[in-house]
């Protein structure tokens, strides 16, 4: 489990004691808003955003503490939880830096929340049941084992594989180049020293294997996306 959240004050004490063990994360959005308050400027503005990939993370702070030390005091101090997708855990698969799921679903209940307690939790639960439903019919008409959005987006990021140098030390490890950057890639691990395939809804686009689809997490699977909504 992944909680997101702009880390209002109480919510973070409430968070802590009910899932103390799960990571937590904070709204990047939020974040900058509070941000921009102490520290302005063109500099800042760009480089804080830029914070956001993983392979130049580390880089960019230190450029930040190079302009002003106070700023990486003020982050340590005000913004302890995981606000950066260098520091994302690998179990979940999500990589969003916003909460703006909360505020969706906040949209997407409307009025109801001005019922009471039970009329409004009993309109929910009426709402899922025909959500459910929707991707119940709607899987139905999916072929293969990927789920269209993942399968597309492997055909996107498959369209440059010509730019990728790939060096192998093994049949399963190799070093891949890509303009002046280069990653470490273990396909037994499904794993990148770039972090993407192991962090975000994406995986390498660069391995030379006409079945691509063992290469991807299970989490994309169609078989499990009828899973979770079989109830």
């Amino acid at each position: 489990m992944v909680l997101l959240s702009d880390m209002q004050k109480g919510l973070e004490v409430a968070m802590m004691n009910v899932y103390p063990n799960v990571e937590h994360r904070e709204c990047m959005r939020h974040l900058y808003s509070n941000f921009k308050k102490h520290f302005r400027g063109d500099f800042f503005n760009k480089k804080n955003y830029g914070l956001l990939p993983k392979p130049t993370h580390d880089r960019l702070l230190k450029e930040i503490s190079d302009k002003n030390e106070d700023v990486i005091a003020y982050l340590n101090t005000n913004h302890k939880k995981i606000w950066s997708r260098s520091k994302f855990g690998t179990t979940s698969k999500c990589d969003y830096i916003t909460n703006n799921i909360s505020e969706t679903f906040n949209s997407w209940i409307g009025k109801l929340c001005y019922k009471p307690v039970c009329d409004l939790l009993d309109a929910i639960r009426e709402k899922i049941m025909k959500r459910f439903d929707k991707k119940r019919n709607l899987v139905n008409t999916w072929n293969g084992t990927l789920v269209p959005i993942a399968k597309n987006h492997l055909n996107d990021i498959a369209k440059n594989l010509g730019e990728y140098e790939v060096i192998r030390s093994s049949e399963n490890q190799a070093k891949v180049k890509y303009k002046a950057t280069r990653w470490e890639v273990n396909l037994d691990e499904k794993k990148c020293s770039c972090r993407v395939w192991q962090v975000q809804v994406d995986f390498i686009a660069y391995i030379r294997d006409a079945n691509w689809d063992k290469y991807v997490d299970p989490y994309f699977n169609i078989d499990n996306f009828k899973a979770a909504y079989a109830f």
